[in-house]
């Protein structure tokens, strides 16, 4: 094991012996974390959750009979299993929010950058030992939790069966802390799932204790879904079992100056991105960065075509050194009907990518552009390294399919436009959010506000993500 990984895990294993305040305390005065007064008032509360904790001792979890797991009526087969005639018994909505769980968990949400994740996890390193723990992005559970849903039916032959309790016997026996980040529902299925998973685990038999970040207030989760009425007990049971608390910091965290590091590359005006000067550039751009995200890597060896196992088939990653860095074209990973499955595996197989070739994107390839917002969202997660060759820097790499030459790395002359044209001043993303004007007029692109907002705070993340704070702070490999 690397000598550093090794100083590190040890140091982690201590951290659950202080509070949250005196670890908060500590990097504050290390220079690590500005000091916040809003984030201290924040910490109080985790403070007292770390004391509830520490003399908390969870029910014992049980695996449910596998046979008590299947159908028991025709009717329920013919449904596809939607209704459950099995012998396991679910909790009752009003009696859950009739009762209080020994520990309250944390809601706590917020705009983005007002330091909500860093809250988390300075709650997450100091908790007490006793109690094992998970943190995971949200999206990525629900991705863990619709694999694994798949996986049970396959290795017991029963696609009708009933494997919610089974699931959540096995989150409760292997986390009674549950931390969530980036906690939203969109889909339909998710929120049906969700919803009988979280009436098991937040009850008092399960005894999980869930934390959780989001950008939406609990009332506003799964807002104007399909079946929504459904999900409300959901939203209840969240708002009855945690402590609701709203991160309304004035800094944005975002926009505080940091060094800027180089690990973007593009032409500068007036050069050409198919240039052979900038094609040599490039070239050694790459070549610098690999090298560099190389470094710490024993073995040197660069494999082409390396096969990565996904769920049972095999991504094919055209150039790395495994587990440290990973080489792919724009198109290899966005021109190709990967999902997000695809790109959790990859942010979590890999430390540092390189990504080139970006070009120029528009409108006419919104699936491209809405995966490499799930390619980005998956390594910034997992607090992976990018370093990128584009057509342009990334405000300004959205444009009108209009101003597209054939090659989609070179723009035609624009003429001057006559008359006014809109600011976005008033935008919700400006007014609402913080981000910038040229931001909100680049998210436009997009009619649905969920997706205005992903791409919106994919912009925001390249920027924190090309800081050498960023580049330092990269997470240890572990082999």
């Amino acid at each position: 094991m690397n000598k550093l990984v090794a100083i590190r895990r040890f140091a982690t294993s201590r951290v659950w012996r202080i509070t949250p305040l005196e670890l908060y305390d500590t990097r504050v005065q290390a220079g690590r974390l500005r000091d916040d007064s809003y984030q201290r008032k924040i910490i109080s509360n985790l403070s007292v959750l770390h004391q509830n904790l520490s003399e908390y001792q969870p029910p014992p979890v049980e695996t449910p009979n596998i046979d008590d797991l299947k159908p028991k009526s025709s009717l329920s087969k013919l449904l596809g299993g939607f209704l459950r005639s099995t012998s396991i018994k679910e909790p009752n909505v009003d009696e859950l929010l009739e009762k209080d769980n020994p520990v309250k968990g944390i809601y706590l949400y917020g705009d983005v950058g007002c330091g909500k994740t860093m809250l988390m996890d300075l709650f997450y390193e100091t908790i007490p030992g006793h109690l094992p723990k998970k943190r995971l992005h949200f999206h990525q559970f629900m991705q863990n939790l619709h694999k694994r849903s798949h996986q049970i039916k396959l290795e017991h032959n029963h696609h009708d069966m009933d494997v919610i309790p089974l699931l959540a016997s096995e989150i409760a026996q292997e986390a009674t802390i549950l931390c969530f980040d980036e906690f939203q529902v969109t889909d339909v299925a998710d929120a049906m799932l969700l919803r009988r998973l979280m009436m098991m685990l937040l009850s008092p038999e399960y005894g999980v204790v869930l934390f959780a970040t989001s950008n939406r207030a609990p009332d506003d989760l799964y807002l104007n879904g399909i079946q929504r009425k459904s999900f409300i007990p959901c939203i209840k049971l969240i708002k009855k079992q945690t402590r609701v608390i709203y991160l309304n910091s004035p800094t944005d965290y975002r926009k505080i100056p940091r060094p800027m590091s180089s690990v973007y590359k593009y032409p500068k005006p007036g050069v050409k991105y198919t240039s052979k000067s900038f094609q040599a550039s490039k070239a050694a751009h790459i070549q610098e960065w690999y090298e560099y995200f190389n470094k710490e890597n024993d073995d040197q060896t660069v494999v082409l075509n390396y096969r990565l196992n996904v769920w049972g088939r095999e991504l094919v990653v055209p150039r790395c050194s495994y587990p440290y860095v990973a080489q792919f074209s724009f198109e290899d990973l966005c021109g190709k009907p990967l999902a997000a499955g695809d790109y959790l595996t990859l942010a979590t197989s890999f430390q540092s990518f390189i990504i080139t070739d970006i070009p120029y994107l528009s409108i006419d390839v919104r699936d491209k552009v809405r995966r490499f917002i799930t390619l980005l969202d998956a390594i910034y997660d997992n607090h992976d390294r990018i370093a990128v060759t584009s057509a342009a820097s990334f405000q300004d790499l959205f444009v009108e399919p209009e101003d597209l030459q054939k090659d989609n790395f070179s723009l035609y002359k624009k003429q001057q436009e006559q008359g006014s044209e809109e600011t976005f001043e008033d935008d919700e993303l400006v007014t609402k959010h913080g981000f910038d004007k040229r931001v909100a007029k680049t998210a436009s692109m997009f009619a649905n506000d969920e997706e205005k907002f992903a791409f919106a705070r994919a912009l925001s993340r390249l920027s924190q993500m090309s800081t050498t704070d960023w580049i330092e702070s990269v997470r240890p490999v572990e082999r």
